[in-house]
């Protein structure tokens, strides 16, 4: 069974249509999310106004009566510049005038609710990671056990030297295998609290991996890093669709290390240590 935190963040939705805001509200309130909504733009710039930075993400359909979606989306940008909009519409060219405004991402109308879940959850990861300081108390240092599956033999010794020499002060407990399997296999015994996942594998990939460890297979760990050198852009997609922290290789350790360790602070994967 999964077990979500009993706030992992704000969402406001504005929407003309009241039996959608009570539908999303019955799916995301039980994963942890606190629903916010409005049934059109004056009511949603009040709710912004009332709350503002408290609110993590907004979901707006661009076609309402009165102010419209674009007018919101323009006030918004003024008040709150940084704050991730998820656009919903079933018109194309509203799509397009919608990403040159430089929004989180447009879905086109109809689309599936598990699409729409895996966008926010994939948007409010990142908002919590980015709020996450990777300031410490001198006595705590993040702790974990790490499972790290690739193909590629030599990237999996690679990470698992870093993390063990380079790891900046955290107590980090590696294991590597290069099969989904393997990592299925050999989490009962090592039970990871992370796992650094290759996509592109053969015989089982790294998203069919993290669903059989979601569905009871091996012992799941508490989060996933995705690292990959997946290129093309359905792929890319299909590793994002995840919903977890996503980093292309190569990249720099320094910033694998970052995330591995605001994933032990966001999961209280740490531990006194003594003078």
């Amino acid at each position: 069974m999964t077990l979500y935190p009993s706030h992992r963040g704000t969402i406001l939705i504005i929407d003309q249509e009241p039996n959608l805001l009570w539908f999303m509200a019955r799916v995301f309130q039980p994963k942890g999310y606190e629903i916010l909504s409005a049934a059109n733009g004056m009511e949603g710039l009040k709710q912004i106004q009332e709350y503002g930075a408290k609110i993590d993400l907004m979901i707006l359909d661009p076609e309402m009566p009165g102010m419209g979606g674009l007018e919101i989306l323009k006030s918004v940008h003024k008040m709150h510049p940084s704050m991730p909009i998820i656009m919903l519409t079933a018109h194309a060219e509203k799509r397009k005038e919608c990403l040159t405004l430089g929004i989180e991402a447009v879905m086109a109308k109809p689309y599936s609710l598990e699409e729409l879940y895996h966008r926010v959850d994939s948007v409010m990861e990142r908002q919590i990671l980015d709020k996450s300081a990777v300031i410490l108390d001198p006595n705590v240092i993040p702790c974990a056990r790490i499972l790290i599956v690739d193909d590629e033999q030599q990237v999996c010794e690679l990470l698992s030297e870093a993390l063990f020499e380079d790891s900046h002060g955290a107590d980090f407990k590696v294991q590597w295998v290069t099969s989904g399997e393997e990592a299925l296999r050999v989490s009962k015994e090592f039970v990871p609290d992370l796992a650094i996942v290759d996509i592109r594998m053969p015989r089982m990939w790294g998203d069919e991996l993290i669903q059989r460890f979601k569905s009871g297979e091996g012992h799941c760990p508490r989060d996933f890093v995705i690292y990959t050198s997946v290129t093309e852009s359905r792929e890319i997609d299909r590793a994002k669709k995840l919903g977890h922290k996503f980093i292309a290789k190569p990249t720099d350790l320094d910033i694998l290390l970052e995330v591995l360790i605001k994933l032990c602070i966001k999961h209280h994967l740490l531990k006194k240590v003594t003078a």
